[in-house]
């Protein structure tokens, strides 16, 4: 008998391994190898489905009740997952823990149940059973512990494989997302970009003097199309930060002449919206080593979010500062703030603050503050919301400060 067991181990763990990861193929192998529990007349591997077991491989009396699902209340097996305890039963028409009924249609008097766990879970039972009493010993729970394992590890490898999966899944949708992104956006800027310059054209009076009502109208729609060059610009440029590091052209940049220039090319836009724009800086110039076009489309995200934030005759400051070792630029408006519930999602794409509703009501993609932290952690800073009193909101930008570059005389060289 002992012989036969063995061998009939030997066979199992051959079809366990031909299975390879195949969890529906481990589980036939094992319900239909008797050698290894002779006295059996039935084996099944039943699964949990939340407040149910199913029957998921079964053979001898039962296998033709594959499938067949039952309460996880009322059934030895149920209480075997319930608790996670291997449990038997010596006579089915004495033991109050098993469904009778069910016991009696297979044909069942004693059985056997083992817990088959996964990540801390019992997920199913491997149960061993037979026509007659008490056919199962202490050692023949033991041998059904041994060939739970092949289940578990099945489970496992099917967890693992369907993570790779998901997660191959997940990059290609990514990547279509991201070619999707950047035609369509590439395919709207082309246009754009040609409506904005005629329209511009029209507006500067290269076609003649337009009648007053026209002149509205062409203006409303140079101001829109305007917008919709700057969310597509934004689309672009997240695709282009979410793909990995962008290129930079780290310079010398004396920053109060950068921050001149960017208020400069924001004053009009301020000046539609009658929004005053301050700059404050020191006397003296301030370098950092940074790309001084990406710090300008920086300044320019924050500026123009202050500027949509800020009520009508209000003032938005711009402050030039050093700190120790670090170059503060701080950006503050008089507009309603940032909600305390919205601040952990502040700096993530997309991310919109629904209880703040901007002053000047444009088309936005939330990605602006996004895109401002990816290329200042690129240049080595940091940008953050800085302390505020009662009302608005001060971004902070800090880049390590550096020494004035050194110029070399004609005499010198």
């Amino acid at each position: 008998m002992q012989d036969e067991r063995f061998r009939g181990l030997i066979e199992l763990q051959a079809s366990v391994k031909d299975a390879g990861a195949d969890l529906t193929a481990i589980m036939r192998a094992i319900v239909s190898e008797y050698s290894v529990m002779p006295q059996a007349n039935g084996i099944v591997v039943e699964l949990r489905d939340t407040d149910q077991v199913y029957y998921a491989a079964a053979s001898g009396t039962s296998e033709h009740l594959v499938g067949l699902r039952l309460p996880v209340n009322g059934s030895l097996s149920g209480l075997c997952i319930l608790t996670g305890r291997p449990l038997s039963c010596e006579d089915s028409e004495t033991d109050a823990r098993v469904n009778r009924a069910a016991c009696r249609r297979v044909n069942l008097r004693s059985m056997i149940v083992v817990p088959i766990p996964h990540q801390g879970q019992t997920v199913g039972v491997l149960k061993y059973y037979s026509a007659d009493p008490a056919a199962f010993s202490d050692e023949d729970m033991m041998l059904a512990h041994l060939l739970v394992g092949p289940i578990a590890v099945g489970f496992s490898s099917v967890a693992e494989s369907d993570a790779h999966r998901i997660t191959d899944e997940l990059r290609r949708l990514i990547e279509m997302k991201q070619d999707f992104v950047a035609r369509v956006t590439h395919e709207l800027r082309t246009p754009l970009t040609a409506i904005n310059g005629a329209l511009g054209l029209v507006v500067s009076g290269a076609g003649g003097v337009l009648p007053p009502q026209a002149e509205n109208i062409v203006g409303i729609a140079a101001r829109n199309a305007g917008r919709m060059k700057r969310l597509v610009d934004d689309l672009l440029t997240f695709e282009k930060v979410s793909a990995g590091p962008l290129e930079f052209d780290f310079q010398p940049v004396n920053v109060a002449l950068a921050l001149r220039e960017t208020v400069e090319d924001n004053q009009a836009y301020a000046e539609q919206h009658t929004v005053d724009i301050r700059l404050e800086a020191p006397d003296d110039p301030l370098w950092v080593v940074a790309d001084a076009h990406r710090l300008t489309q920086c300044v320019t995200n924050l500026l123009s979010n202050a500027i949509k934030f800020s009520p009508p005759n209000a003032e938005v400051r711009v402050n030039l500062a050093q700190a120790g070792d670090e170059i503060l630029i701080a950006i503050t408006d008089q507009g309603p703030g940032v909600s305390p519930a919205f601040r952990d999602r502040l700096f993530q794409p997309f991310a919109q603050d629904s209880s703040v509703v901007p002053v000047v009501s444009t088309p936005s993609t939330g990605l602006g503050l996004a895109i401002t932290r990816t290329m200042i952690d690129q240049m080595g800073g940091t940008v953050s919301l800085g302390d505020t009193s009662d009302r608005g909101a001060t971004f902070v930008i800090a880049l390590p400060r550096t020494e004035p570059p050194v110029v070399l005389s004609k005499a010198s060289a």
